[in-house]
């Protein structure tokens, strides 16, 4: 798991993840990426692909994605969500669905700058942070919990076009 160990402080300390081995208890961990000028924040997603070890977060005060390999302990690459700053709280990424057959990850953006924040989008990444597409025209609230995906299809599910409907949508 990943959290902020300043509960999201405006300038305050890099994200920490953690690792926590299931068989004797032991924990691990690593500390993340902390860009922009505010820094990153409280982590509001994550998810990991259990094939490859890759870690995807999205962060609070700089829309960022950042992207970890957790068997070393290191930094694959932090993006910005499309048409995001560094310092665009406003327009920052939530939940995060990982798609294990074709190693993408699929991130809710409630407020997707690239349509001037009128509309939310699922934007889609691969593991080593490139950006594959946009899907806008959902509806999210903050916080949005990740997709349902079905990989074998590449369609899934969110809310949208309003918040009392589900939208399929393929990838």
């Amino acid at each position: 798991f990943a959290l902020s160990p300043d509960g999201g402080a405006v300038g305050g300390a890099a994200p920490v993840n953690i690792l926590v081995d299931y068989t004797t208890g032991a924990t691990t961990q690593f500390t993340g990426f902390n860009g922009g000028p505010f820094g990153a924040g409280y982590v509001n997603g994550m998810a990991v692909d259990p094939n490859t070890g890759v870690e995807a977060t999205t962060t609070e005060l700089n829309a960022q994605i950042e992207f970890y390999n957790v068997s070393t302990r290191t930094g694959i690459a932090a993006v910005q969500l499309p048409c995001a700053g560094d310092a665009d709280q406003g327009n920052s990424g939530a939940g995060i669905a990982v798609d294990t057959t074709h190693k993408l990850f699929l991130v809710t953006d409630p407020a997707y700058a690239c349509d001037g924040s009128r509309d939310s989008a699922i934007v889609v990444y691969d593991e080593r942070g490139n950006f594959i597409e946009a899907i806008p025209g959902f509806k999210f609230a903050i916080a949005e919990p990740s997709p349902a995906i079905d990989p074998a299809k590449r369609l899934g599910w969110d809310f949208g076009p309003q918040f009392s409907q589900l939208q399929q949508f393929f990838y």
